[in-house]
Formats: C-alpha cells, sequence, structure tokens
C-alpha cells in the first residue's frame, strides 16, 4: 500500500518526538494504518526523519548530506519492510471483530476460522467480492493475537467504549455449589448458575421486567430470557420451557444455584428441581447490590447489551428475547473462552493458575459427549444456520428498538 500524497510522515514527527512513552504506540499504529508499513520500519523512517532534520538545522544538507527518504519502501532499501497483511485483510478484520462482539485478539484468533466458514456459508463474504480473496482469507487465518490487537488499537481508540466479552459470565458460586459441581463431576456439563437481574432503571424492581441469565459452570454455555415479572410460576415454566428448546439448554441440567430476592421463587424452583432430582442451592439475592462491583457478571453482562433503562411493556419485553436470542447465539456458538486447568509453578516459590486453548461453549458441549447423536445432530444443523454478520445487525436492531421503547 503506497503512501497516499496528502499524508506526510513529518506531520507525525514532532508529535512522536514530544509524547510520553506510552502515547507512541497509538501514534506509530496511526502511520501504519495510513502507509501500510511494519512497526519496526515506522520507527527506522521516524528516526531517519529526526536525524535529517537535525542536520537541516545545522547546515548538513546543504553540505551534501542526504535527506531520510518518507516514499514508500523500495526494493533497492535493504532497511524497508512491507507489513505483512494486505490493505484488504486489515479493512476486513475490523468488520470481522465487530461481528464477534469486540473480541480481544486472543479469542478473536481463536474464532477465526468459524466466523469465516459461517459468514461464507451465507453470503457475507464472497470470494473476489468486497476486497475479500482466498490470499485474504489465509492472511485472516494466520494473524496472530498480538497482531489483532495492533490493528484494530486505532479502531477501539475511536470507540466511545470498548466492549470487552468477558469469559466469566457467571456470578462467583457459593463454596457448597463449587464443592458439589467438583471431583468426579469436574468435567461434566450441567452445573448452572442462575441470576434474576431487574429492569428497573433508577426506580425500584418492582411492575418491570426481570431477566433471567444462566450459565454453566464447565462449558460456558449462555441461556438468558426476560420474564414480566418476579414468579415462582414464570420462574419455574421458564426452566421448563429451556430444557426442551434447541435455543435453551440442549443438555440436561445437575444442578442450579439460583440468585432471586424472592423466598417464594427459591420454594417454587426448590420443589420444581427436587422432583426431577436436580440439586438446588438458593441464594437470597438484594437488588440495591445490582450496579456495585460485587455484582455478578450476568448483571455486567445483560446491562452491557441491554443497557439499565427500565423497560415494563410488553413490547420491550419482546424486544429483550429478540437481543437475548441473538446475544446467546453469539456467545455460544462464535465466543471462545478459556477455563481453568491446573496449577503450575511460578517460579517465585508460588503457584500460578493455568487455563486451557480457548474454545467456544458449543466445541466444549460436543467435546464432553453428554448429548445424544440426534440431539447432536439437531444442534450441528442449527449452528450451521447461524450468519455472524446477520446476528451483529440483529443485536444493533434491537438495542436501538430498546432505545426507542425506553424513551
Amino acid at each position: 500500500m503506497n503512501i497516499s500524497a496528502d499524508v506526510d510522515v513529518r506531520d507525525y514527527l514532532d508529535l512522536y518526538s514530544s509524547a510520553r512513552k506510552k502515547d507512541k504506540g497509538w501514534i506509530l499504529d496511526e502511520i501504519m494504518i495510513l502507509t501500510g508499513w511494519s512497526r519496526d520500519h515506522t520507527r527506522r523512517r521516524l528516526s531517519q526523519l529526526a536525524i535529517a532534520e537535525a542536520h537541516v538545522d545545522s547546515g548538513a544538507i546543504g553540505s551534501g548530506a542526504e535527506e531520510a527518504p518518507t516514499g514508500p519502501p523500495t526494493p533497492g532499501d535493504r532497511t524497508a519492510r512491507r507489513c505483512r497483511y494486505s490493505p484488504e485483510s486489515r479493512a476486513l478484520l475490523v468488520t470481522i471483530w465487530e461481528w464477534s462482539g469486540h473480541q480481544s485478539g486472543k479469542y478473536l484468533a481463536a474464532a477465526m476460522p468459524r466466523l469465516l466458514e459461517a459468514a461464507e456459508r451465507h453470503g457475507a463474504l464472497v470470494p473476489d467480492r468486497d476486497g475479500y480473496s482466498s490470499e485474504v482469507r489465509s492472511e485472516l487465518l494466520s494473524v496472530s493475537p498480538a497482531s489483532i490487537d495492533r490493528y484494530l488499537s486505532t479502531t477501539r481508540a475511536g470507540e466511545f467504549h470498548e466492549r470487552r466479552i468477558s469469559t466469566k459470565r457467571f456470578n462467583n458460586p457459593s463454596e457448597e455449589f463449587l464443592e458439589f459441581a467438583s471431583g468426579s463431576n469436574q468435567a461434566e456439563p450441567g452445573f448452572f448458575l442462575v441470576d434474576t437481574i431487574a429492569h428497573a432503571g433508577p426506580t425500584r424492581p418492582r411492575n418491570c421486567a426481570f431477566t433471567v441469565s444462566a450459565t454453566c459452570l464447565h462449558t460456558g454455555w449462555v441461556f438468558t430470557h426476560s420474564l414480566g415479572g418476579n414468579e415462582s410460576t414464570d420462574m419455574v415454566g421458564l426452566l421448563e420451557w429451556s430444557l426442551d428448546e434447541v435455543q435453551g439448554i440442549p443438555f440436561w441440567v445437575n444442578a442450579i444455584e439460583l440468585s432471586n430476592a424472592e423466598e417464594s421463587v427459591h420454594e417454587g424452583v426448590g420443589r420444581w428441581a427436587g422432583n426431577l432430582d436436580i440439586h438446588f442451592s438458593p441464594i437470597l439475592k438484594d437488588h440495591q447490590r445490582d450496579r456495585l462491583p460485587e455484582a455478578s457478571r450476568h448483571q455486567h453482562l445483560v446491562h452491557e447489551y441491554g443497557s439499565i433503562r427500565r423497560y415494563d411493556t410488553d413490547a420491550a419485553r419482546h424486544a429483550l428475547n429478540e437481543l437475548w436470542r441473538a446475544v446467546d447465539d453469539r456467545l455460544n456458538y462464535f465466543t471462545p473462552t478459556r477455563k481453568p486447568s491446573g496449577w503450575d509453578d511460578d517460579g517465585r516459590g508460588g503457584f500460578r493458575r493455568t487455563y486451557d486453548d480457548p474454545r467456544t461453549p458449543f466445541d466444549r458441549l460436543r467435546a464432553a459427549g453428554v448429548m445424544s447423536p440426534g440431539q447432536e445432530a439437531e444442534l450441528i444443523d442449527y449452528a450451521e444456520g447461524l450468519d455472524p454478520a446477520r446476528l451483529t445487525e440483529e443485536i444493533v436492531f434491537w438495542q436501538k428498538r430498546l432505545e426507542e421503547l425506553a424513551a
């Protein structure tokens, strides 16, 4: 990529020279995007320009010293290096990053093969159209997590805020529940942490929509749904429905830890779980802690996508459930997570937590082998019907719809 005529690296020289060390990175990133140069080559060019400017000030240029080059690298320039990735790849990287829900480089690199495959299957990416080709595909599959973060840094800086997808979408389980889910059950799916979030805005959590967010402790599988109220019958009906739907929880539930503010809900869910031989642990919830740092990660997930406005109409509840359907599909099928795998020596006489490679909840569920062949085939068919570009459009549409309803 040749540097455009209206871009002169000299324009950045004074800014780069006077910037603090921690601010020089974004300046280099911006020059890389404008010129297509590598990071090392950008540094060398800025250094050459600084030397040339110093020579100009001292009169050295007039005595025969050469001026440092400012144009694109030439084949004869041994110090010049091309950017490894094409402009088309870097442009598509931003689009795929948006499809992924603004994942970090570590997780986006792991999700890249599935995102590209799904986008190609549904026509969001077509070879030889809009800059996409087999060469671009190879570059996107080979880009490292560090390079992804570097190329996206300028895009992230332009956002009002950066959405980070948490790899732990559940609250901290109680010691009793964690002990029950460990041991012989350590790698078995079906241990769900369930939280109830009130969409009350700045008012009391009464007569408003409530969102139930559940996450499997071992696979990271997410199920989210909104109810018209916080009643025992509504909660039990939702749990029963979730076990019968592909979009719900497509595997057996072994245990539930429910955080709710109403004791009647705990009693109703406890009776339902006892009839099905499901271990049940109730936690009395305090809605006043919803926005505090101690609040669960379920709160952050629901507030991140659904905001903290008040929703109290059937239309808002419908929009919330349409939003959660798209969000859950993105999280379960296109968002990798990492799980603790053990402990390792930290080299200083202590231990540090080790984690496995990033995998999506869908991949973890298939590897667990807890589904029947029919269930797995049904889930694979459903996964192949998902388009990450379409999911992103739906999420944005329903978020805007919720803004209108709240207004």
